[in-house]
């Protein structure tokens, strides 16, 4: 049928749900393609109509449908959305117009703002499964962000962790420093900014990991809470060192040290927190990184008024954080020879590629030593 005030084509169809729908074109041919197009919706039971939600719309409907994520991974989730895909483009591209191309080229535009193949992968992971629902809710044919994964560029950032050398700088630093030797037995011990007396066996040698310690607003403001591990593999004891039985003990000692004034404040009915502050105040994660960030200057500040006094080259500490602080811990029980399923143990991760693939950075000198070792073993030549 055409129009007579315009000369446009148009379709007249029943849609799955039975309300009456009209498409138009500007060419019979256009029409056509269009009408076919429709046909093969209504016989494979697509409801087309559903497509003109954006991707903003159906990623909504996702994360719905998502009963069983923590709260803090929604809200994890949902603020990735809002700062990297709601006002983009693809975020309101009504999704049945979605194609491969539009998604590549999301992903290329990432690159090319020097985003991170982890960091465009996690986008993806979020993207994909939005699309696989309307695939699998009959409101498109298929998922065009299926296959988009393979071949994401980005930078990779490798995970740092701290040489023997550096580690030892630092820690010499934080004990002599008067301003910072608060910091040291948390420093030695650092595990985990959440850990409890309760969870402390100090007749056993043995931390139990049992919950952790997050700030994160929940929707009710900015604060901390007390949250079950992610995964199953989190939850383990972990066999104390002598370094860090004695770090505990020199908590405990600071504890007492400042008595009323370091009273604990309670987070969910619980205040028995091994590392706070003055104020007994567990640390969040961002303030032991602030803390970091201060020890590393201040140390440079001073590394570099004596190499112009000794007239040598000056050796930095590097940028140090809570998560470099872990990674550092599991270099060195690598460089030491523990087994990789132990340290996987230890370390709480599910699998034990995450183990050695990402949180190790071993110290080219260790690698020298070990290389040394071996070499009388080897009969070549």
């Amino acid at each position: 049928m055409q129009r007579a005030e315009d000369n446009r084509y148009l379709y007249r169809y029943t849609d799955l749900s039975g309300r009456k729908r009209t498409v138009y074109a500007v060419t019979l041919v256009e029409l056509r393609e269009k009408e076919k197009q429709i046909e093969r919706d209504l016989q494979d039971g697509i409801d087309s109509s559903k497509g003109d939600m954006t991707l903003n719309q159906m990623f909504q409907i996702y994360m719905e449908t998502k009963s069983d994520l923590r709260e803090s991974t929604r809200y994890n989730y949902m603020g990735v959305w809002k700062n990297a895909i709601e006002s983009t483009p693809l975020g309101n591209m009504k999704i049945a117009h979605i194609k491969q191309l539009h998604i590549r080229k999301f992903y290329s535009e990432l690159v090319d703002k020097g985003l991170s193949a982890n960091t465009i992968k996690l986008y993806h992971n979020l993207i994909n499964p939005t699309l696989e629902l309307a695939v699998d809710s009959d409101i498109i044919h298929k998922n065009p962000a299926k296959g988009c994964k393979r071949g994401i560029g980005g930078t990779k950032r490798e995970r740092e962790s701290m040489t023997i050398s550096e580690q030892e700088w630092m820690l010499d630093f934080i004990k002599n420093t008067d301003k910072y030797s608060l910091y040291y037995p948390m420093i030695i011990f650092a595990l985990s900014t959440g850990l409890r007396w309760a969870d402390v066996d100090m007749k056993e040698n043995v931390v139990h990991i049992r919950q952790q310690l997050i700030y994160k607003n929940l929707g009710d403001g900015c604060k901390f809470h007390i949250q079950d591990l992610k995964t199953e593999a989190g939850r383990r004891d972990i066999p104390l060192t002598e370094n860090a039985r004695k770090s505990l003990i020199r908590q405990k000692e600071l504890h007492l040290l400042f008595g009323e004034a370091m009273k604990q404040q309670e987070v969910e009915g619980i205040s028995d927190f091994v590392f706070t502050n003055t104020q007994g105040k567990p640390y969040a994660v961002n303030a032991v990184n602030f803390a970091l960030d201060h020890i590393v200057k201040a140390y440079n500040q001073m590394e570099g008024a004596q190499e112009a006094k000794e007239h040598r080259q000056p050796e930095p500490l590097p940028h140090v954080s809570a998560h470099i602080l872990r990674h550092t811990a599991c270099t060195r029980l690598v460089e030491s020879g523990l087994e990789p399923k132990v340290l996987q143990y230890i370390m709480g991760h599910a699998n034990v590629s995450v183990t050695l693939d990402v949180y190790t950075h071993l110290d080219f000198t260790k690698i020298q030593e070990k290389m040394e070792a071996v070499q009388e073993n080897m009969m070549i030549g």
